[in-house]
């Protein structure tokens, strides 16, 4: 089948693609590490799922230097200003990014982000990256707080103290808890 993207969420990883006037549900996980946009033009298989039609096996018509891409930051050195993001739509490949790419020139391992990618003399390289998820909320919570860029460099990076973007604790929340990604 073929239809057009009606709205997605990559903060949250679903959205609907409008088949013949029919909402299909559309999961993260059917994308092949693409992250779609409103308007774009997919061909996709129709599975019916307990909780109604599902696309699986998307393709996304698409020009590749338009792409976005899901991900996750596999690594970040705050010294070297540089690290890697894994995605499923390079499998088996590291992608490079510069903190100068990265929100607030951080990048906390394990977030998941969105990115386009170019090829660089370094090889496939990461740009305009944007974090997702919460991720996300943790950085918009910290720049609430006035806890960003050079005053996070001071710190150490979004760990202040701990593991991963809490402060004074391990994971994604204010003063400790865990924080899965």
């Amino acid at each position: 089948s073929s239809g057009t993207v009606k709205t997605y969420n990559a903060h949250k990883g679903w959205g609907f693609i409008d088949c013949n006037g029919q909402d299909i549900f559309l999961n993260k996980k059917d994308l092949k590490g693409i992250i779609v946009e409103k308007g774009l033009n997919v061909t996709f298989n129709i599975a019916q799922t307990e909780k109604g039609r599902q696309a699986n096996d998307v393709t996304v018509i698409m020009n590749p230097d338009e792409a976005l891409y899901l991900g996750e930051i596999k690594s970040f050195n705050v010294s070297k200003g540089y690290g890697f993001i894994n995605s499923e739509a390079f499998p088996g490949q590291d992608i490079f990014v510069l903190k100068t790419d990265l929100p607030d020139q951080q990048g906390p391992q394990g977030a998941q982000c969105k990115f386009k990618m170019v090829m660089s003399e370094k090889g496939p390289t990461a740009k305009d990256v944007g974090l997702l998820g919460k991720a996300s909320q943790a950085l918009y919570e910290m720049r609430q707080m006035g806890l960003t860029g050079a005053s996070m460099d001071m710190m150490g990076g979004m760990g202040m103290m701990g593991g991963g973007m809490g402060m004074m604790g391990g994971g994604m929340g204010m003063m400790g808890g865990k924080g899965g990604m």
